[in-house]
This record gives C-alpha cells, structure tokens and sequence, in this order.
C-alpha cells in the first residue's frame, strides 16, 4: 500500500467531514457536561477532549480497517465479520475473520493491552465465545484465533493472557497473543507488511507533528452550520431543544452559541 492511499484512509477515517457533526450530536444529547459551576473547564475545553477521544477511538477503527486491507493484499479469503450469536443471543462480530485451504483465522485487536482486570476477563471470555462459534460453523477447519495488541510498549495483562491460554486443550484451536510485530512474524510471516505500516505511520506523525487540535467557533464557523442543518434534518427535536428554554440549553447557548449567528435561520 502507498503511503498517499494510506494517509487518505487516514484522513477519512478519522478527521472527515462528519466529526464535526459527530460532536455537536454529543454537545446536544449531553448538554449538562458541558455547562455548571462544578466545572473548571469552559465548554470549549470540554470539547477538545471530546474530540481527543474520538481521534484515539477512530484510530482504533482505522487500524482495523488497515489491517483487513493487508489481509487481502496477501491473498487469504474474508469472511463475513458477523459470525453468529452467542448463548444469549448477542451478536458476535470478529476484528477479522478470514480463511485459507486449511485454516480459520479470528483475530481480536485492540490498540494497547491496557484493560482492568474486569475488562481483560471479558475480553478473553469474548473471545472464547467467538472461537466455539466458528468451530460450529466451520467444523472441518483448524481454528487459529489471536489476540493483537498493535503497540507493543505496554504488555499489562499479558501474563493472564498467557495463563488462559495455557488451559486450552482443544487439539483444533490454536490461540495466541501477539504485541506489535509478532503477529506479522509469526503468523503471516512477512514482517515487510509490518516495516511498511510503521513507516507510514512515523510519516504521518512526522506531517502531523505542527497540527494543534482545534475545535471549530460554534458560534460562527461555516462548519458547525453545517452541522446544525444536518441534525436539524436527521434529529429536528434536538435542534427544538438547544433553541428552547430549558436550562440547560439556555446555558449551553450562552457558552457555545453567545452571539447566536449560526442559530439564526433554525
């Protein structure tokens, strides 16, 4: 993949056209975050880190996505990520899921191996519910399912992962976990896939490395105009409640809104 496909997936994943409306859907179904005297931030403030969260969250999906891509560039066939439900009848959706002639292939990725102990038990149980479902669906295939952490500077919780999948006995299911590069070491073996999805990313950053964070003047800016036309045709009773005269919203006016130009025409 070159780097300038890279960076457009990049782009479109993480800072289109729709963050902007995106978080002045979260300002509007969460208006009390915003405003209070037990608040030190201003609302502004707030937003930044709303919009933080929601870089890091959609880098996640943009690394998903990326890999899926490599997957097929090595030529396996994809499966459907929608591989069945559980016990409870809560859907099972697979990271990646893929085949060759022999094998089924589960991979669950996550940024960095971070989780509490409450969060990595239910990963891991997850998991295991996923692998018993494409052991039904698939039942003359070998199962290898991995967990891939892609940075692997924090290794938290590898030592219980490891721990659980010691207990696995079953002679058709191979589960691993994996940090960084391992995966494409040990199970693709092709570390130049790998090589080039860092360089890409140290590019980018490099580019990247002037940008300052900025969240658009609600107040004025053509892009949160935007925005409020388009929730006031998806979602118009948020729009009736940012103009009316609950407290909250005459708050959240008075901080986002205080001249009121973009409001104008609502």
């Amino acid at each position: 993949m070159n780097y300038q496909n890279f960076k457009n997936k990049l782009d479109a994943r993480i800072f289109g056209e729709d963050l902007n409306y995106e978080i002045l859907l979260t300002v509007l179904n969460n208006p009390k975050r915003y405003i209070g005297l037990f608040r030190i931030t201003n609302a502004k403030t707030k937003l930044i880190q709303n919009i933080t969260q929601s870089c890091e969250i959609k880098f996640g999906d943009f690394i998903e996505e990326i890999l899926n891509e490599y997957i097929i560039e090595m030529g396996y066939e994809i499966l459907n990520k929608n591989i069945g439900v559980d016990e409870k009848n809560n859907k099972l959706n697979a990271d990646q899921v893929f085949k060759d002639n022999d094998n089924i292939y589960l991979i669950e990725q996550k940024i960095r191996d971070d989780h509490d102990s409450t969060k990595k038990r239910g990963q891991y149980a997850n998991l295991i519910k996923k692998i018993k479902t494409l052991k039904q669906k698939f039942p003359n295939y070998h199962i290898v399912a991995c967990m891939w952490f892609s940075d692997d500077s924090l290794k938290k919780n590898k030592k219980f992962y490891e721990e659980q999948i010691c207990n696995n006995t079953d002679e058709k299911v191979n589960i691993f976990i994996f940090y960084g590069k391992e995966l494409f070491i040990n199970l693709f073996q092709r570390i130049d896939i790998y090589n080039e999805l860092i360089s890409h990313l140290k590019k980018n950053k490099e580019e990247r490395s002037k940008d300052i964070l900025s969240v658009p003047d609600f107040d004025t800016s053509e892009e949160i105009k935007i925005a409020l036309l388009k929730t006031k045709e998806n979602y118009p009773k948020l729009i009736k409640k940012l103009l009316s005269s609950k407290e909250e919203f005459v708050e959240l006016r008075k901080e986002l809104f205080p001249t009121g130009k973009n409001l104008e025409g609502l």
